[in-house]
């Protein structure tokens, strides 16, 4: 009895966290005052946050007592989501003769959320080790997204496209990560890790990354109901039994098999929205998907949460 009350009450913290992260950076766009500056908090996250957090995670890791399979799994995961966000809206468009899926749905059924939604469930669950993980499935997506993402709307590969990739913050904080963990001792870097500051900082930015899911939520409308329901069922449902077949397969241990569940059945990238401004894509329809099945995702969020439990 002790251990059912134990479970429901972390459930309990766990949502309760994530939903007032997202309900703060809503409120955070509805005053003003805060509004004018959303960007700069985001850029905040991004840069000063982010990048420490995916370090600390990764000199979290025990290099001594992990699989190589546990590094290969988040890059097929990233990989299997990439092709079936590619395949899925044109395969149901077909099935059921509708009018095929423009770069912009495409852009939103392939690229996955790999942070914002992501990292505080991951960090809850499989702790600063899932973190890892997830940091380099957070790689891939962000290498194939100014790449083949180019591709998919209707650009070609630049130089550009690989600065981006090069100074986006979250990879900086990959290489350092690796960097350190296989060329410094444990004992080196394990007071910074451990140092309560570390946590907090930690903490806050994990609390942070929610409020910036948070900035994207409006009021949905179902004037596109189809090509929703289309990125739906392929980020949802072709991905959900893509993952159950890589958990069946390889059965990875827990703080590998969190992060690629999470990751791989994750709502639409909130930065698939500044992608489609840039590329001139349909921002309203980019919009209204993503917040949409961030919406469903987040209903479902504690089921998610309590299948994650009752399995790890």
């Amino acid at each position: 009895m002790a251990n059912v009350i134990e479970i429901i009450l972390d459930l309990a913290y766990a949502v309760l966290i994530i939903y007032l992260g997202v309900l703060s950076g809503i409120i955070f766009t509805r005053i003003p005052q805060l509004k004018k500056h959303q960007e700069n908090f985001i850029s905040i996250i991004l840069n000063l946050f982010t990048p420490l957090i995916i370090t600390i995670a990764i000199l979290s890791i025990q290099t001594d007592q992990n699989r190589s399979i546990d590094w290969i799994l988040p890059v097929v995961a990233a990989l299997i989501v990439t092709i079936l966000g590619i395949v899925g809206p044109k395969f149901i468009a077909s099935l059921f003769n509708q009018p095929p899926p423009d770069p912009a749905e495409l852009c939103n059924s392939t690229f996955p959320n790999a942070v914002n939604f992501p990292f505080p469930i991951i960090l809850a669950f499989a702790f600063k080790e899932g973190l890892a993980i997830a940091s380099i499935f957070l790689a891939v997506t962000v290498v194939l997204r100014n790449s083949l993402g180019f591709w998919i709307s209707g650009y070609k590969i630049s130089k550009e496209s690989v600065k981006t990739v090069i100074r986006f913050p979250p990879n900086w904080g990959i290489f350092v990560g690796f960097i350190l963990l296989f060329t410094l001792d444990e004992g080196t870097y394990t007071p910074i890790t451990e140092h309560p500051f570390t946590n907090i900082y930690f903490q806050i930015g994990i609390f942070g990354t929610l409020m910036t899911l948070g900035f994207s939520m409006k009021k949905p409308s179902w004037d596109y109901k189809i090509p929703i329901i289309r990125v739906g069922i392929t980020r949802f449902v072709f991905s959900g039994i893509a993952l159950v077949i890589l958990l069946v397969v390889f059965s990875p241990p827990a703080f590998v098999a969190i992060p690629i569940i999470v990751q791989m059945i994750a709502p639409p990238a909130v930065y698939n929205g500044i992608y489609a401004a840039k590329f001139k894509l349909d921002t309203e329809l980019t919009s209204q998907i993503i917040v949409g099945l961030t919406l469903i995702a987040l209903i479902f969020l504690p089921l998610e949460l309590f299948i994650l439990r009752a399995l790890y």
